[in-house]
């Protein structure tokens, strides 16, 4: 535009009136125009789910669940992967730091807009408000599992360098902001073409199941019968229900989904961002799948993960493989868990899916036909280039750019069943009946494998587990059920550290950014770091 605008204009003199110009006075007066407004608001969460950047990495990377290890030359990044596996991060690591940026320019965003949208005091304009409200609440749920002690922020105008809040006093604000939000919220469904991709009542329940679920880890408090009421006003209204085959939730033309609640809806030409098949896939994939770019050859799953989903009578082969896995991850059948379609692993082939393809640069014992295999050597520094099953979870489609045009879910109905029944049980105990339904319901309509005949805390983690993979919840549910600190394979026991609010590991939350505290003389660092 800047081009264009030098090539036209020639007589800089000339003075003319401006028609361009934004103000309260001559837009923000229909909904269309409010709408547009609201957009910068949303556009932001592109950059903050579905690839390495952000929280994916921060809830993914540092559980029994992912892995980027460093394979030679590839993905070492000054070591800061390995840090975050190791639960050695730094406050000058990028990952931490650049969810801090970009979760807070979410909640600037919020605050702008409030700031012009607020004073109107139209019918019109009351709505948006509230819904922008509510997402900023959002933004700093985020902030509040992530940091923990992190500045509320809520006036666009004040300049002034913010102080800590308690992570008890940031609980109460997005407690406080949704409720009195929420009956301002449309109560639209799945797939209502006006609110999808957009915070909406059910969108706002949501978050507050998900704020009691983990109550007792902000605050010291449990909030059980909150949780379950906030899940009840899901369920409850009729508006969602699983879908009869778990990867139609995932496949690139899943905006028809009834369990999304809340959804990112990419575009690999128009909204980017939802790099999966580039963080995952090896670079000789390319042309299997006929992408645009080249894949990175990084992210993968924990053996013992993928072993998860695997019945033990099974006795998987040598190096984890197990019969019944097809290959590209397809099921063939069996007793196999179907969400097993959540991995790539076995042979990978041409697109005409007959010719193996070949790693030319690989030393890997196996040689040189490209076999993703869960076993991996080790973390670094030269873990094989065909080691760990891939993320297959999202369709990767043929013909794409590298990026996806699946819509990523952010709140889906089956995290709201799974956290009703784990607040039931650990308000009832673990022999609750009505939990304990709700996760075979589950279990037998996505996973196709027989229900449990009783729940106790490691089954239902599990549970959890293999239904969530790769959604952003790991991290978070490890610290609930206090086993992210444990010792599993690349990540030895966390020493203990009682420096934390009562008493929790320091490393539960990550260190406030450097490049914050050196910029914001208010900041303090969280205690440990």
């Amino acid at each position: 535009m800047g081009l264009l605008f030098m090539a036209s204009c020639t007589n800089l003199d000339e003075r003319e009136e401006l028609y361009d110009t934004v103000t309260s006075d001559n837009f923000y007066k229909t909904d269309e125009e409010l709408v547009a407004a609201l957009g910068a608001a949303y556009t932001n969460l592109y950059g903050t789910f579905g690839n390495a950047d952000n929280i994916m990495p921060l809830q993914e990377v540092t559980t029994d669940e992912m892995v980027v290890p460093t394979r030679g030359p590839d993905w070492g990044d000054g070591g800061h992967w390995v840090r975050l596996k190791k639960h050695i991060y730094k406050a000058d690591d990028p990952r931490p730091t650049g969810t801090w940026e970009r979760l807070y320019k979410g909640v600037n965003t919020c605050n702008r807009l409030l700031a012009t949208l607020e004073p109107l005091g139209t019918d019109a304009s009351k709505k948006y408000v509230s819904e922008l409200k509510a997402l900023r609440a959002i933004y700093f749920y985020w902030l509040l599992d992530l940091y923990g002690n992190v500045p509320i922020t809520t006036d666009f105008a004040n300049t002034e360098p913010p102080a800590n809040n308690t992570r008890n006093e940031v609980y109460e604000f997005v407690e406080k902001e949704l409720l009195e939000n929420i009956p301002s919220l449309q109560k639209t469904g799945p797939n209502n073409g006006e609110t999808y991709g957009r915070v909406n009542y059910y969108t706002a329940y949501a978050t507050l199941a998900k704020l009691y679920l983990n109550a007792q880890v902000y605050t010291g408090t449990p909030q059980w019968d909150k949780a379950i009421a906030a899940c009840d006003e899901i369920i409850n209204s009729g508006q969602y229900a699983l879908m009869a085959n778990y990867a139609d939730n995932f496949k690139k033309e899943n905006k028809g989904s009834t369990e999304f609640i809340w959804v990112i809806p990419y575009d690999e030409i128009k909204a980017t961002g939802f790099t999966t098949p580039l963080i995952t896939l090896h670079p000789a994939q390319q042309s299997a799948y006929s992408l645009g770019l080249q894949p990175w050859n990084g992210f993968a799953s924990v053996q013992e993960f993928y072993q998860s989903y695997i019945d033990p009578a099974q006795n998987p082969g040598p190096k984890g493989l197990v019969v019944g896995v097809g290959l590209n991850g397809d099921m063939d059948s069996g007793t196999v868990d179907k969400r097993l379609s959540n991995f790539i692993v076995g042979p990978q082939y041409q697109a005409d899916g007959v010719t193996p393809l070949l790693d030319a640069a690989s030393d890997d014992p196996g040689g040189n036909p490209l076999v993703f295999t869960p076993y991996m050597n080790e973390l670094e520094p030269a873990a094989w280039r065909q080691s760990g099953a891939r993320i297959g979870k999202w369709e990767i489609y043929k013909g794409g750019t590298g990026n996806l045009s699946n819509d990523y879910c952010i709140f889906r109905y089956a995290d709201i069943l799974l956290t009703k029944a784990e607040a039931l049980a650990r308000k009832n105990g673990w022999g609750d009946a009505v939990a304990l339904a709700l996760v075979n319901q589950i279990r037998t309509t996505h996973g196709g494998v027989d229900p449990y005949a009783s729940l106790d805390a490691n089954k239902f983690l599990a549970e959890r587990g293999r239904e969530m993979f790769a959604e952003t919840t790991r991290r978070q549910d490890l610290i609930r059920f206090g086993k992210y600190n444990d010792a599993y394979r690349f990540h030895a026991a966390d020493p203990v550290d009682n420096l934390g609010p009562n008493g929790i590991n320091h490393l539960n939350v990550f260190p406030i950014p450097a490049t914050q505290l050196n910029a914001n003389k208010n900041l303090k660092q969280n205690p440990g770091y």
